[in-house]
């Protein structure tokens, strides 16, 4: 069953309803915080061997046996499947196959399977499993932004007070994936320590360009047209591991960033009280970059880009698809438009090495 991105935290903190529960997408960092939360309410702790099975990408094969095993303790034991790859889609119908669906009574079931993916497509028939089986949860986690993301901070920072130019800056330095945030907020609530508020100087000192993650540097140097920049960047998030989709979907979001303000450009409206008037606003260090990106670019040929963008995200989607060599070729190529002020795109030519 698909549950609504409205409806999960309430499924997360109320009782166990179904017998699996898939969580995948591009943040990590939630999909393991869920995970874990789960299998925490399954087996009240996440380092007990007799209530708790996990699965590795070489054990898969093991679900089916493993999820029909009784407790030697008793209770319910929690079957935790991580790096879920699309192959688990049969094994795990056949399995929920074997109880009735009609009458759900969760506390009836030996075992409960959570299972941690990364990005899926909608045609992956793991997801297509999970959206449609009734004693399947699909639960996605997407990467963390707007205002997504200034509630994800302002929950971490619990009831720690924070000013407004503080949290501004806090934001736009932070990652889109839960746990580099947790993290990094972590790092600023020891720094600040007894102190009543958290100030601008105590988030620049706690945090400062250790936020700024290399999607950023990547989206931005692409899009502003430094070209031997970018490329600097992009080897350093490859080889920091960034996955391709998250670094996609930024382009994505920082596209249409550019488009909003590009749209009040030409509407008379004046470059930097175009762009103040994004939300969440663009980070201050990032101001000069994002300007000469604004002056680079027109509305048509950033709704183009948009539309290719969206291709390239689904591309990288596909299992035979070599997702790090099309992103990068695809990224230099844009840059490489910029930088010769000649923004006319050719789909054949940023998809050319597939």
């Amino acid at each position: 069953m698909k549950i609504d991105a409205r409806n999960i935290m309430s499924l997360l903190q109320g009782p166990i309803k179904f017998r699996v529960y898939l969580i995948y997408g591009e943040n990590s960092g939630l999909v393991r915080e869920r995970a874990s939360q789960l299998v925490k309410k399954v087996a009240g702790r996440l380092d007990d061997p007799f209530q708790i099975c996990v699965l590795n990408k070489e054990s898969h094969e093991r679900l089916r046996e493993e999820a029909t095993a009784l407790s030697l303790m008793g209770g319910q034991r929690a079957i935790w499947v991580r790096e879920a790859v699309d192959s688990l889609n049969k094994p795990l119908e056949l399995f929920c196959n074997l109880y009735p669906t009609d009458i759900i009574d969760p506390s009836s079931f030996d075992s409960i399977i959570i299972i941690e993916a990364g990005s899926l497509s909608p045609k992956s028939p793991l997801r297509i499993l999970a959206e449609k089986h009734p004693l399947i949860a699909s639960i996605p986690c997407y990467a963390e932004t707007g205002r997504s993301l200034e509630e994800t901070v302002r929950f971490l920072l619990g009831k720690k007070r924070i000013g407004s130019d503080a949290f501004r800056y806090l934001v736009a330095i932070l990652g889109a994936d839960r746990a580099l945030i947790r993290n990094e907020i972590e790092k600023l609530l020891l720094y600040v320590g007894q102190d009543s508020e958290i100030t601008l100087i105590h988030v620049q000192q706690a945090i400062g360009d250790a936020g700024e993650y290399s999607v950023d540097d990547v989206v931005y140097a692409v899009m502003s047209g430094q070209t031997a920049i970018a490329d600097k960047a992009l080897n350093k998030a490859l080889k920091e591991g960034v996955n391709m989709i998250a670094l996609t979907r930024s382009l994505l979001q920082h596209t249409d960033r550019l488009l909003q303000a590009r749209f009040l450009l030409e509407e008379g409206t004046p470059a930097k009280l175009a762009i103040s008037k994004l939300s969440p606003p663009v980070f201050f260090k990032r101001t000069d970059s994002f300007l000469k990106a604004l002056d680079s670019w027109n509305s048509q040929s950033l709704s183009l880009l948009l539309r290719y963008v969206q291709k390239l995200e689904y591309l990288c989607k596909q299992t035979a698809t070599p997702a790090e060599v099309l992103c990068q070729h695809f990224m230099l190529t844009v840059s490489g438009y910029v930088q010769g002020k000649k923004i006319s795109l050719d789909e054949r030519k940023l998809f050319s090495n597939l």
